[in-house]
């Protein structure tokens, strides 16, 4: 395992992500594991770190936050990160900097925690993912992931799920930000029929948020796995999310680029090509979230199909 050194010491509570599969899972969460996992698999993964669930840990004691507390949301609001936890994250974004080459740094800041694959029950879209985050805005990013773990819609989804997510602390996973051209989901397997011998990509322009969060109809691609035959029906794709420097912007598309396809075949076939060979790398039926810019691949997400 590589131990990234820093003037201030060991990182105690951050790892780089392609050392995180090294952690335990509740740890890291299963998103980083998932991804730590594939990263020397023949697919491109933004470079990135995850901030441990020992971090979050740490600021509840430091501040003696109890969720139980009637005052708790304000008070979990007003704490402040331990300075040598602050310094740590800072250093470990320095060091993403310095390994992505961009001194104008932007990170995705998405919740990581092992409960959100659960074979019965998946938390993924309960927890918070902050887009677009500056180094100014990091600390405050974190923040908002973490205090996504006690929001009201994540409480009642654990109890109508029977699960406790005291059993399920929180990694957060900062990544380096891809502003895509296109971006969407893939299901190895055609979840409507069944059909392990199909796969399914959803796909629209810009940030992949419009097509995970229904904000869009994004254009529909059925890849026969044997064959390569696509069938393709376009949606209305009737907008994009992109990112600037004052944060996510929604734009209105023409109409020239909702009445054509988003992907070319030639892109089809790869993201199908890495599909399979990220099922047979699992031995499951995987879910995958991608973007791609400047026909470059990257998968921002894998992992099992979950009810």
């Amino acid at each position: 395992m590589i131990i990234y050194m820093v003037e201030r010491g060991y990182f105690v509570y951050t790892v780089f992500l392609r050392d995180a599969i090294h952690e335990p899972i509740e740890q890291i969460g299963s998103k980083a594991m998932h991804l730590s996992n594939i990263i020397d698999q023949a697919v491109t993964i933004p470079n990135g770190f995850v901030i441990k669930a020992s971090a979050l840990q740490a600021f509840m004691r430091v501040n003696d936050l109890h969720s139980s507390d009637a005052s708790f949301e304000q008070a979990f609001h007003d704490a402040a990160l331990p300075e040598e936890m602050i310094a740590e994250i800072m250093d470990a974004f320095a060091k993403l900097q310095q390994l992505t080459g961009d001194d104008t740094l932007h990170v995705a800041v998405r919740s990581s925690s092992s409960a959100e694959d659960l074979e019965d029950a998946s938390f993924a879209g309960q927890y918070d993912t902050i887009l677009n985050v500056q180094q100014q805005g990091l600390v405050q990013a974190v923040k908002a992931c973490w205090q996504s773990v006690f929001s009201a819609h994540a409480a009642s989804y654990a109890q109508q799920q029977h699960i406790s997510l005291d059993a399920f602390p929180m990694g957060v996973l900062v990544q380096q930000m891809v502003e895509p051209d296109v971006s969407g989901v893939i299901f190895s397997m055609n979840p409507i029929t069944e059909s392990k011998d199909e796969l399914i990509i959803n796909a629209s322009y810009g940030l992949g948020e419009a097509v995970v969060s229904g904000m869009v109809t994004p254009d529909t691609f059925i890849v026969h796995k044997e064959t390569k035959a696509i069938e393709r029906d376009l949606g209305l794709k009737e907008m994009k999310i992109i990112g600037t420097d004052d944060g996510l912007v929604e734009i209105t598309l023409t109409e020239e680029e909702s009445d054509v396809f988003c992907l070319r075949d030639e892109a089809v076939l790869q993201l199908a090509d890495m599909t399979v060979l990220l099922e047979a790398f699992y031995q499951y039926p995987v879910d995958i979230e991608f973007a791609v810019k400047n026909e470059q691949v990257y998968v921002l997400q894998s992992r099992p199909v979950t009810a």
